[in-house]
């Protein structure tokens, strides 16, 4: 039976384009899938800042009538901007495991990127670097957070056969903060000396106060980095109220200077995968009671930001949050602790990690074709 390629154009087909995972790795026992009310939103151009900037195409692909995958096509003018090229991104790609699945909808893809005067694609990404992106290549066998990835391992397979060769990877790890870091440790006393100074934020009204400061830190630290691409003030508003207005601020380390300037941060957030698990996909009847249990008492927390000022010693900052975060995770009783992405060639962090018990690590991986 043959394979159809359609753009979703119609609310229907963009809830079917957005559900499909629900279904493709229904009972799997390590997906972690997203709200399906809070996908809908984000793919909504009326709601979602990031389709101002960027020109979007969505494919489903179908056969006998039912979906058996997806792909999202990315063109991002400030991207364009900002590489001094004109590259396109697929993201979101699910597939069954069938190359005429797989590599039709990544022809598709391809084809409007190449129209659209792209001269390379790069995938899976999203908008920007918040968003969910690469395919999983090793660590099968643990659960991602759900920020993170997680994909059939056949994947790989079907990007390398249609000609898509490494980009990058990033590592994640999971870790045992349960006890003292020697390594740390030592370092306790001299950064004390050093005239910066560690918060966490009094609530989510003075969380949300800083954001402007918040995200101005983050572009400065990351501007140089693969897959990074300026926000907007519209997109920060909206990634501001997605995610800021729900952190714990527990789990939120501000570093500032002498004079009260923001120069570092850590962000956490407690580890949900459990959880949206369990709901698979819906708040009701039961999701929410899931997702808030875990919440208010996290076994892990998942380090989902960390950024220090260019300008400023990153080492002895990344260091001053870090004790600081791991402070308060003993005093919550959080035993583990999920760093998210870094980049593989980022050797200095991966040494810090390093010095903590590691249990399991996942390998992301982002994947490029010229055009």
């Amino acid at each position: 039976m043959s394979v159809v390629i359609e753009e979703v154009r119609s609310r229907t087909q963009r809830r079917e384009w957005v559900r499909f995972p629900l279904d493709h790795y229904r009972g799997h026992p390590r997906y972690v899938p997203q709200i399906l009310s809070d996908e809908v939103a984000y793919f909504d151009p009326r709601k979602n800042p990031s389709f101002q900037v960027a020109a979007v195409r969505m494919f489903t692909a179908r056969r006998g009538g039912r979906v058996v995958g997806r792909i999202c096509a990315i063109v991002n003018r400030l991207e364009w901007e900002s590489a001094g090229r004109r590259v396109g991104r697929f993201g979101w790609f699910e597939t069954v495991e069938d190359p005429d699945v797989a590599h039709g909808l990544l022809h598709r893809a391809a084809a409007w990127c190449r129209t659209e005067g792209c001269v390379r694609i790069l995938g899976p990404l999203g908008f920007t670097d918040l968003d969910p992106s690469g395919i999983l290549v090793e660590g099968h066998d643990q659960v991602p957070t759900i920020a993170g990835s997680y994909q059939y391992p056949y994947y790989p397979r079907l990007l390398e056969e249609f000609g898509f060769r490494k980009e990058v990877d990033y590592l994640e790890y999971r870790m045992d903060v349960s006890k003292p870091i020697p390594f740390l440790e030592r370092m306790r006393g001299r950064l004390s000396e050093e005239g910066y100074r560690i918060t966490s934020p009094g609530s989510r009204r003075e969380l949300r106060a800083r954001a402007d400061d918040f995200w101005a830190l983050l572009e400065r630290t990351y501007a140089h980095l693969f897959g990074v691409v300026p926000l907007t003030p519209e997109q920060t508003r909206f990634y501001t109220r997605k995610y800021l207005s729900f952190l714990d601020p527990d789990f939120v380390k501000f570093c500032s200077d002498e004079t009260g300037r923001l120069v570092g941060f850590f962000v956490g957030i407690p580890n949900l995968s459990r959880a949206f698990r369990r709901a698979w996909g819906r708040l009701l009847p039961t999701g929410f009671w899931h997702i808030l249990r875990d919440y208010r008492r996290p076994s892990t927390v998942d380090l989902l930001l960390a950024a220090a000022d260019p300008a400023d010693p990153t080492d002895v900052l990344t260091a001053r949050g870090l004790l600081d975060m791991l402070d308060v995770l003993r005093r919550r009783g959080v035993t583990y602790m999920e760093a998210n992405r870094q980049l593989e060639t980022n050797t200095r962090v991966h040494r810090i990690w390093r010095k903590f018990p590691i249990l399991g690590t996942r390998r992301i991986r982002i994947y490029g074709l010229d055009l």
